[in-house]
């Protein structure tokens, strides 16, 4: 079965009673298609081109994989009900989440899988919101005990999702997952400089006067792969408020 069949066959399983969308109508005024182009997909009388088809996926959520790429660390997640009914609203959908493994920020920062015995827990993350969308290379890291680098954005115990796919430091002031030389790995804040021959990378902390800046420069001491100097970009975290 080709991926035009699996995408069409994706879609009708998603349609009826108790599923996304409860008929066809409103799966085309969600997706925002014309409902009569999409009857004509799901029937097989007609194809989509290819911005519609693109249109559509981006709107349901759909990620493309190559096999080219390092595996994904987010995992999908399935919801097991209770063994009595729950009063309340209905249960949470599983393909809403994602399940995000928490681990060091150094085997975080790494380009590999992370290996599950080294997995220190799982994070869920509602796979809609807005910074979320579209990522699936994600992983968690805990801000250490007694780290104050990054008051009051960030503190002890806080818990960075961090996509492992963007490392792009360009955007000046971007939160980030960084790596010194020496293999330690933190969140900070990241800022460049372009150089004659070489590219200067500034880590940055929020609370500069106990933790001043660092600065090293990408052929120098990563010897020009960035992957080395960044682990990711930081695109979400959850904060214990009791201690704002």
């Amino acid at each position: 079965m080709g991926f035009t069949d699996d995408v069409r066959r994706a879609l009708i399983d998603r349609i009826g009673p108790g599923r996304r969308y409860p008929n066809n109508k409103r799966m085309a005024d969600e997706l925002g298609v014309d409902p009569s182009q999409l009857n004509r997909f799901l029937k097989r009388e007609r194809g989509l081109n290819s911005d519609s088809l693109g249109h559509i996926l981006d709107r349901v959520g759909v990620t493309l994989t190559f096999g080219d790429e390092p595996a994904d660390a987010a995992r999908e997640v399935c919801f097991r009900p209770p063994g009595r009914a729950v009063p309340g609203g209905p249960a949470p959908r599983g393909e809403d989440y994602l399940a995000v493994p928490l681990a060091e920020p150094a085997l975080v920062a790494s380009r590999g899988l992370i290996p599950e015995d080294r997995v220190q827990g799982w994070v869920l993350v509602w796979r809609h919101q807005e910074s979320i969308r579209f990522r699936t290379n994600l992983a968690a890291v805990e801000i250490a005990k007694g780290d104050l680098s990054m008051a009051p954005a960030l503190g002890p115990g806080d818990i960075v999702v961090v996509d492992r796919n963007d490392r792009d430091p360009g955007q000046s002031g971007r939160l980030m997952l960084v790596c010194h030389p020496d293999g330690e790995a933190r969140i900070r804040r990241v800022g460049t400089r372009r150089l004659d021959d070489d590219l200067e990378l500034i880590f940055y902390s929020d609370d500069s006067r106990e933790h001043p800046p660092v600065t090293y420069r990408l052929n120098r001491d990563y010897d020009g792969a960035v992957e080395r100097a960044i682990g990711g970009s930081a695109v979400w975290a959850w904060s214990d408020m009791t201690r704002k």
